[in-house]
């Protein structure tokens, strides 16, 4: 019986914590659904912006692009357009230029070279291009064959980088690296300021003669400092154990690091501002660094994802930490060639650093 009693007195602690019950019952049934979406997305390669220029404007061009906007997103674009989009902003994985008089040549049965403008750092959407259009070689049979060698032939160009083909351990160690760190930053941030509250010390920190955003800043930067050499140790030990590409300006990298731990400890400072219990932290914290790595393409390319949920994760911190790691790492960017996604994430941590300066208070006025 005394069994029982304790057990009857554990549930009741359990329940009062109602945030924490219902963390525990609706963070696994976000996370299943965030991921089985993404695993099941119906869209597939309809998502994924296909590029071509058409300097023919003949019929064997028009049977190829009407195949091709059966599986792609196909836009017609001038040439300076499609190499803005494939090498600029990486909205693209690859441009197809369709020359001119293909289709006069090919009714004539001589030889033709199509030019595909690639960007190898998104190489799986970039073989779902090509399967696509193997697909369209089937479905322009009444013409013949336009990918045959003796017709029509493809030339691929890499325009971001050196490097011609990449495989899936550019995506995995990275994305789960940023995983790892963004969960490490969460559960440290959270549970460091909790022991603070149980252990007193946030009371006595109250009534120091020191500016609350210096407390919460001191406290973060040694997070930033950790996270930090945690995230540069995991890539320079996937470069040194499995070939990992780490791009060719250390000072891009280091820099890019940095601000995307920044970023994220100051975004852990505001989940932990939300997390009111020890017991709440654990399911709190796996729930957004699962969420927030599924749909930022830390686990798989974004074109997975339903395109609702694209236009969902341009918003995250996750999305902009990969794409300043892949342009860094994969397409060889400098400094400047990243000082968007680093604004961007500067300026994320900071309005995560205000919310939660906000939002934390030491002492009494906690969670105010």
């Amino acid at each position: 019986m005394k069994t029982v009693a304790m057990m009857l007195k554990d549930l009741r602690l359990i329940c009062r914590d109602r945030f924490g019950l219902i963390a525990l019952l609706v963070v696994p049934i976000v996370v299943i659904m965030v991921v089985a979406s993404a695993t099941q997305s119906g869209d597939g390669s309809k998502s994924i912006l296909f590029p071509v220029v058409n300097e023919d404007q003949g019929p064997v061009a028009t049977a190829l692009i009407r195949a091709f906007r059966e599986h792609l997103d196909v836009r017609e674009v001038s040439r300076a357009t499609a190499q803005h989009l494939v090498a600029e902003v990486n909205d693209a994985p690859a441009a197809l230029i369709l020359p001119p008089e293909l289709s006069k040549r090919y009714l004539a049965q001589k030889p033709s070279t199509v030019e595909m403008l690639t960007d190898p750092a998104q190489w799986r959407e970039l073989e779902a291009i090509k399967v696509v259009m193997l697909l369209a070689d089937r479905e322009t049979a009444s013409l013949g064959d336009p990918f045959s060698q003796e017709l029509l032939s493809v030339k691929e160009r890499n325009i971001t980088g050196d490097n011609v083909s990449f495989s899936s351990l550019e995506q995995n160690i990275p994305g789960f690296s940023l995983m790892f760190v963004l969960l490490t930053l969460i559960f440290s941030v959270s549970l460091a300021l909790r022991e603070e509250e149980v252990w007193g010390t946030s009371a006595r920190l109250s009534v120091a003669p020191v500016p609350p955003a210096s407390l919460l800043g001191g406290k973060l930067l040694a997070r930033l400092v950790v996270g930090t050499a945690q995230l540069l140790l995991l890539l320079v030990f996937g470069h040194f154990v499995y070939g990992l590409r780490l791009g060719h300006s250390p000072v891009a990298m280091i820099l890019m690091a940095t601000a995307v731990v920044a970023s994220m400890t100051c975004f852990a400072a505001v989940i932990a501002a939300f997390v009111r219990t020890r017991e709440q932290a654990i399911p709190v914290g796996l729930a957004v660094a699962f969420v927030l790595a599924s749909l930022g393409g830390l686990f798989w390319p974004l074109y997975d994802l339903p395109r609702l949920m694209q236009q969902i994760a341009n918003a995250l911190i996750t999305t902009w930490s990969m794409s300043a790691l892949q342009d860094v790492m994969l397409r060889d960017k400098t400094l400047i060639a990243i000082s968007t996604e680093l604004l961007v994430l500067v300026g994320y941590g900071l309005v995560s650093f205000l919310i939660a300066l906000r939002l934390f208070r030491y002492g009494g006025e906690a969670h105010s």
